[in-house]
């Protein structure tokens, strides 16, 4: 019995799915570890975690200087909506967005995840605010 062409593409989307949905579980979980470390302030343990192309980017001191910098202007994270995600084609990052309320105002968020065995690895932390431009 021949499969239909229309069938094969939705029975591939289907696989797709799934595949990125379990990701997105495992990116969220990532997310809540990362909100945990931050609320300590344990931002040297959140970027020795972090994969390799993300401790590319900025030394351990920068990093932290960063996180305190937030930390300071944002206040400590409150709540977030459910993020909106999406994969990247060719890195395998899971990009997860979300509208963030923190004590002193609203922050988008973007955490970018590689999923690996043993857990998500931390690509990269984007965040963006008017807060982060008030003197």
């Amino acid at each position: 019995m021949r499969m239909r062409f229309g069938s094969c593409i939705w029975v591939v989307a289907s696989a797709l799915l799934v595949a990125a949905c379990g990701g997105t579980d495992e990116a969220k979980h990532g997310v809540a570890e990362f909100r945990s470390r931050a609320a300590q302030k344990s931002y040297g343990e959140i970027y020795r975690t972090a994969g390799a192309e993300l401790r590319q980017t900025a030394t351990e001191e920068q990093f932290e200087r960063f996180m305190t910098t937030l930390d300071r202007r944002l206040g400590t994270w409150q709540s977030a909506a459910e993020p909106a995600w999406n994969v990247t084609r060719g890195t395998g990052g899971l990009r997860l967005t979300y509208q963030s309320q923190f004590a002193e105002g609203a922050a988008s968020e973007q955490f970018v995840w590689r999923m690996q065995t043993g857990g998500p690895a931390l690509l990269g932390y984007h965040v963006n605010s008017p807060l982060l431009f008030a003197q």
